[in-house]
C-alpha cells in the first residue's frame, strides 16, 4: 500500500485570438491571464514543448510554423512558404522523438519535421481533401488527423513515417478539434455539426462513438486533454471564452472570457505527473529491506529516487535511483534492495520524477522494523578465495566489546579490524589484504557483554 503527495507547478493553458492577432496564456484555474505574443496573422493551432519551454503555432495567412521561447520570448520562424507550406493548420509534437507533425490544408498533405523545422518529410500526400487538426499518441506512437472535406468527414491515423494509414472515426459532420488521451486510449473530438464532444477507444477501428458532452451551443473549436488531471479544455468562438470539463463530461466550467476569436488551444504538460502506480510493497530478510513496486502506465517518466528516514524523525535521505521507462502503456515492475541496515525502525518513499523535473511522492504506508539478531554469528567471508578484498559479516545479539583480528597460519596476528564497543545489530566490513602474501589465514571474533560472550574463528584464503 502507498499514499502519494505531488509537487508541481501550476498548469498553463495557451490559446490563440484570431481577431486580435494574439496568443495568450493563463492558469487552468482561470487566473493569471497574460499576453504571450502579439502580431500573429492567423494562428490556427498551437502545441507546447514543456521540456524546452517552447510554444509552437501554425499561421495559415503568413504560411509559417513559428515557436517562441516562453522564458526568453525569442521568436523563431521554423518553416515558411519557401519550404513549400501554404496553409498549415493542426500541429502536434513528439518531444521525446524531437519531431513535429502538421497538415497543410492547401497542399492536402500530412507532413513532419524536426522540432527545429529541418528534415521536412511528406507523410500523406494523396487522398486528403480538407485536413485540419492533428494529435499525437506518445504511447501507441500514432499520428491522428481530421479531414472535413466533402466525402471525408472523418479522423484518420498513421505511423510517424506515414505508413499504415487507417480510418479511426467516420461519418462525422464537422470536426473542429481532436485530442488523444493516453490514459484511457481514446481519441476525443468536437463535432460542431451535432454540437457534441465525443470519444472512441482506438483498440478497435473504426471506433464506436461515445457521447461525452451533448447539447453544446456556439462555435466550439480546439480541444486539449490533461490526461493526468482527467480534464479537457476547448474554446467557444461565439461566447468568446475557454471552457473545461472532466473527461467524462462533468463539471463544465467557463474559464477566461472576453476573447474575440479563440481557436487554437494547447496545454503546458510541465505539471503532468506521468505514472499510474499499481502497488508499492516491502519485505525484510534479516537486515535487508526489499522494495517492490509496479506501474500500469508511464508518460515521460524519468525514474524514481528511493528515499529513507528513521521513524519518526522524517529527515529523508536519497539512497538510490531506478530509471523509468519513459512513455509506455505496458505494466512494469521495479525492485530495490536496501542492504546492511542497523537495527532500527525505518520509513520509505518513492520520489517519481518526470523529464520536466516535476515529481510526486509515494509513501510506503507501513514502517519497517529491523530487529536485533536472535543469535551471535560470524559468517564466511565473501568472496573466498579473494584478491585483494573480501567482506566479513557478523551479528551481535547484545551490546558489548568486540575484537576482530586476522591471524596467519602460524598464529601471528597480522591485522586488527575491530576493537571497540558496539551495539547489538548486523555488521558488514571490508578487509583489504593488499599487504599480505598468498596463503591461508584465520579471522576471529571475540565478544564480551554484560550477560553474554561469544568467540568464533573462520578460515580464509588469499590467492595472488
Amino acid at each position: 500500500m502507498f499514499v502519494s503527495v505531488s509537487i508541481q507547478a501550476q498548469t498553463k493553458i495557451f490559446w490563440t485570438d484570431g481577431s486580435s492577432g494574439e496568443i495568450e496564456s493563463g492558469n487552468v484555474d482561470g487566473t493569471g491571464q497574460a499576453n504571450v505574443i502579439s502580431g500573429v496573422s492567423a494562428c490556427f493551432a498551437a502545441a507546447v514543448d514543456s521540456i524546452a519551454n517552447q510554444l509552437y503555432w501554425t499561421d495559415f495567412i503568413s504560411h509559417t510554423i513559428t515557436r517562441i521561447n516562453l522564458t526568453s520570448h525569442v521568436t523563431t520562424v521554423l518553416i515558411d512558404g519557401i519550404d513549400g507550406i501554404v496553409a498549415p493548420r493542426g500541429i502536434a509534437l513528439d518531444v521525446t522523438g524531437s519531431r513535429m507533425f502538421w497538415v497543410d490544408n492547401s497542399t492536402k498533405k500530412l507532413q513532419r519535421s524536426t522540432l527545429n523545422g529541418t528534415s521536412i518529410t511528406d507523410l500523406i500526400t494523396t487522398g486528403l481533401v480538407s485536413p485540419g487538426y492533428v494529435a499525437y499518441d506518445p504511447v501507441g506512437n500514432k499520428v491522428y488527423f481530421s479531414d472535413n472535406g466533402v466525402g471525408m468527414k472523418k479522423i484518420m491515423r498513421c505511423n510517424p513515417d506515414g505508413s499504415s494509414l487507417e480510418d479511426v472515426v467516420t461519418g462525422l459532420s464537422q470536426v473542429w478539434g481532436i485530442a488523444f488521451n493516453s490514459d484511457d486510449n481514446c481519441i476525443y473530438w468536437i463535432d460542431s455539426g451535432i454540437d457534441k464532444i465525443q470519444k472512441g477507444v482506438v483498440s478497435s477501428l473504426p471506433v464506436t462513438k461515445q457521447d461525452v458532452i451533448t447539447g453544446l451551443t456556439g462555435n466550439i473549436r480546439g480541444l486539449v486533454i490533461d490526461a493526468v488531471a482527467d480534464l479537457m479544455y476547448w474554446s467557444d468562438v461565439t461566447a468568446g471564452n475557454l471552457k473545461k470539463a472532466s473527461v467524462s463530461g462533468g463539471a463544465v466550467t467557463s474559464l477566461f472570457s472576453g476573447i474575440a476569436y479563440p481557436q487554437g488551444i494547447a496545454i503546458d504538460w510541465d505539471s503532468a505527473l506521468p505514472i499510474e502506480l499499481m502497488a508499492f510493497s516491502s519485505s525484510v530478510i534479516k537486515n535487508e529491506v526489499i522494495l517492490d513496486w509496479s506501474t500500469s502506465f508511464e508518460l515521460n517518466n524519468s525514474g524514481f529516487d528511493i528515499e529513507r528516514t528513521l521513524s519518526p524523525k522524517e529527515q529523508w535521505t536519497k539512497i538510490g535511483f531506478i530509471e523509468g521507462h519513459g512513455t509506455s502503456n505496458e505494466q512494469h515492475y521495479y525492485s530495490f534492495i536496501d542492504r546492511n541496515l542497523p537495527s532500527n525502525t525505518y520509513k520509505y518513499r518513492l520520489k517519481q520524477i518526470d523529464f520536466n523535473g516535476n515529481y510526486q511522492y509515494y509513501d510506503l504506508q507501513n514502517e519497517i522494523i529491523i530487529e536485533k539478531p536472535k543469535t551471535f554469528s560470524l559468517a564466511q567471508n565473501y568472496p573466498n578465495p579473494f584478491n585483494p578484498s573480501t567482506r566479513i559479516n557478523y551479528e551481535l545479539t547484545d551490546d558489548g566489546k568486540v575484537n576482530l583480528v586476522i591471524f596467519d597460519i602460524t598464529g601471528r596476528q597480522v591485522a586488527q579490524l575491530v576493537n571497540e564497543n558496539q551495539i547489538a545489530g548486523y555488521y558488514n566490513l571490508e578487509f583489504n589484504a593488499k599487504n599480505l602474501s598468498s596463503g591461508i589465514y584465520y579471522y576471529q571474533i571475540n565478544f564480551v557483554g554484560t550477560a553474554n560472550s561469544f568467540q568464533k574463528t573462520m578460515k580464509m584464503m588469499i590467492v595472488k
